[in-house]
Order: structure tokens, then C-alpha cells, then sequence
């Protein structure tokens, strides 16, 4: 498995990554054995976009004895609350919430934490006046973060936020879909001119890419830009989906949202 550095970071990630989005519904039993695959392959990076108890203890018995340079990426203000995924906008219960996370991974730090979900430019500016950008700074210089990062599903957001100083990797939608449209490529440029790495979310849209010789509808948040319909060719494969994001300018990883060994 390659490894790329994560923009200017000290962290160096497999070019394939894997996502939690679609375990919910999986036994510990089988996230465990998902993601030691995963790590006998080469993989190490693990976005935890979620962190079901399920999820957690698994990719806990998963990583005993395994590789010292996992990257375990957290989302700040992605919180579980009664069994069920909500988003807060809370700096204290975003720093419970996380502080809570490492524990149940028996971890000190955080390789990678990201502030979740800036959906778009008025959200940014919300995160901006609640603190919440000061609470990830303020974990990184105590040593609880070593890097931190946004996750959007908009280029809008990915421009200021790759602006020097500010993140030091963003995650963002990048698959084929976004060859259509500037303003991600935009962002991904200005990306790499800043030294910012690109962790690229739903490099198959959901899986709808995946659906050869199908006629699909595809939302906004999968594209990047606009809901799109796509006549999907006969011969697209997931090799080709992830070439095509691989390739892409700051890209480091691309990361695939599976829910069974055999995905």
C-alpha cells in the first residue's frame, strides 16, 4: 500500500482509507475483522465520522498489536447522544464528546481531529464565532490534537480554509463528478499551493459510481456542486474511480465507505 504525507503534517497516509458511515448496522464482530483486513493490507487510516460503541470497540480490538502509525481521524462535534448521530454546535460538549472518544480507544491524542461538517460559507463563519476553531487550537497545543483539520462538503469552504495558517488538511467530496465543475478543482489548487493535504470523502458518490451501466441520480452533497443524473459507462470500476481521485491535485487519501469484509 503507498503512503502520501498529509500536506506540510508529520502524518503519512495510506492512499486508501477506510470510513465508518455505513457500519451502523454491523456486529463488533465483523468491524473487527473489517478493519484488520484493513490493517494486514496496509491500511491506516480510519476516519471515525461516527463513533457508535460498536465501531469504537471494534476498531479498539483491531488495533492491538497492530501498526504504531494509525491514523485515527476524530470529528469535533460529531456526537452520539441516546444511540443516535446528532451534529453540535456546543464547544463544551464537543470537547466531552471527543475527550470521551479517546478513552474508549484508549488513546492520549488524536492523530488527525477535524471540526465537522462545515456545510458552507455561513456555517464557517458560525464555527469561526463560537469558539469552536479556538477549542481545536486550544486541544492541539495541549497535546490532545496533533493536527487539525475541516471537513465540507462545499469548495466554497475549502479555500479559506486552506488559506496559510488556518488547516492544515481539509476533507472534501472529490470523485469524477467533480471534473464538471471548477470549483472544486479551484479549491484542490489552492489546496496544494498552500502545502494543505486533501483527504477526499465518497470518491464513488455513495456508491453510486459503482453502478455500471445504470442510470442514477446523484445528490449535491455526493457531487460537490449539483444534484446530477449520470448515465454510469458499462465499464467504470473502482480502480479507475480511485486512479481518477488519486490523481487529483493535494489529494492524499481516498476514503472508501464499506460494510462488510467482502466490500
Amino acid at each position: 500500500m503507498e503512503d502520501r504525507q498529509l500536506g506540510k503534517t508529520p502524518l503519512n497516509a495510506s492512499v486508501i482509507g477506510v470510513g465508518v458511515e455505513h457500519l451502523k448496522n454491523v456486529s463488533t464482530e465483523n468491524i473487527r475483522d473489517l478493519f484488520r483486513l484493513a490493517l494486514k493490507n496496509g491500511v491506516n487510516y480510519f476516519d471515525l465520522v461516527w463513533s457508535f460503541s460498536k465501531i469504537m470497540e471494534g476498531l479498539k480490538e483491531a488495533l492491538r498489536k497492530q501498526r504504531a502509525d494509525s491514523i485515527i481521524a476524530f470529528h469535533l462535534g460529531s456526537c452520539i447522544s441516546s444511540g443516535e448521530y446528532i451534529k453540535s454546535r456546543n464547544p463544551s460538549e464537543r470537547e466531552k464528546q471527543f475527550r470521551m472518544q479517546l478513552e474508549m480507544l484508549n488513546l492520549d491524542s488524536a492523530p488527525l481531529l477535524y471540526i465537522h461538517y462545515a456545510l458552507n460559507l455561513k456555517v464557517w463563519r458560525e464555527i469561526n464565532r463560537k469558539g469552536i476553531i479556538s477549542l481545536a487550537e486550544r486541544l492541539k497545543e495541549a497535546g490532545v490534537a496533533r493536527t487539525i483539520s475541516v471537513s465540507t462538503h462545499q469548495p466554497e469552504v475549502v479555500k479559506p480554509a486552506a488559506e496559510p495558517g488556518v488547516m492544515a488538511a481539509v476533507m472534501h467530496q472529490v470523485n469524477i463528478l467533480n471534473h464538471f465543475h471548477p470549483a472544486p478543482n479551484e479549491a484542490l489548487n489552492a489546496c496544494s499551493r498552500h502545502g494543505v493535504g486533501v483527504v477526499a470523502m465518497k470518491p464513488f458518490a455513495g456508491g453510486e459510481l459503482l453502478k455500471a451501466g445504470q442510470k442514477v441520480r446523484i445528490p449535491a452533497y455526493k457531487t460537490g456542486w449539483k444534484t446530477m443524473t449520470v448515465q454510469v459507462p458499462w465499464n467504470t470500476t473502482s480502480t479507475r474511480l480511485l486512479s481518477y481521485v488519486l490523481e487529483q491535485s493535494a489529494v492524499c487519501t481516498a476514503v472508501i465507505g464499506v460494510s462488510s469484509v467482502e466490500e
